[in-house]
């Protein structure tokens, strides 16, 4: 009876790990910054009241190509620099990984915190006036005026 043992393996390293930790963090990040970019306000003309209704002010959010370029783009500096740094006594690979983790991380909590801000200046600034507010990404805008109103 012969048994035959199995190949050995070569381990993966932590680098490869850590490499591996980034991507699939950063799709999820990408994912929940679609959720954050994906959004729609509908505040009411200023003069409106309960009764009678001028119309509405529609804004509709979609994702903006330059969060995704800024998100790929600290996880690639991340994972490049990483590779050159290997071995590093200083500033070795997993830090430089763990900072553009960090990247990542940090501009999908920013793209949440504009999500809040902007879905709330919109309703402000119309409600005081201002049809055309200033916003950030790809937001579009229509008013829509309904029958009757002056």
């Amino acid at each position: 009876m012969t048994t035959s043992a199995a190949e050995p393996r070569a381990h993966e390293s932590l680098f490869t790990k850590d490499a591996r930790k980034l991507v699939w963090i950063t799709l999820l990040c990408l994912f929940l910054q679609v959720l954050g970019q994906n959004w729609s306000a509908q505040p009411r003309l200023p003069g409106s009241t309960d009764v009678h209704e001028l119309g509405f002010v529609q804004f509709e959010a979609r994702p903006w190509i330059g969060w995704v370029l800024l998100t790929v783009g600290f996880a690639v500096a991340g994972f490049v620099v990483g590779v050159a740094r290997r071995g590093a006594a200083r500033w070795d690979q997993d830090r430089v990984l763990a900072l553009g983790l960090a990247g990542v991380v940090g501009v999908t909590v920013l793209v949440w915190v504009l999500f809040i801000v902007q879905w709330q200046w919109v309703y402000w600034a119309v409600a005081h006036g201002d049809l055309h507010p200033f916003t950030i990404g790809d937001v579009s805008w229509s008013i829509q005026r309904l029958e009757g109103a002056p």
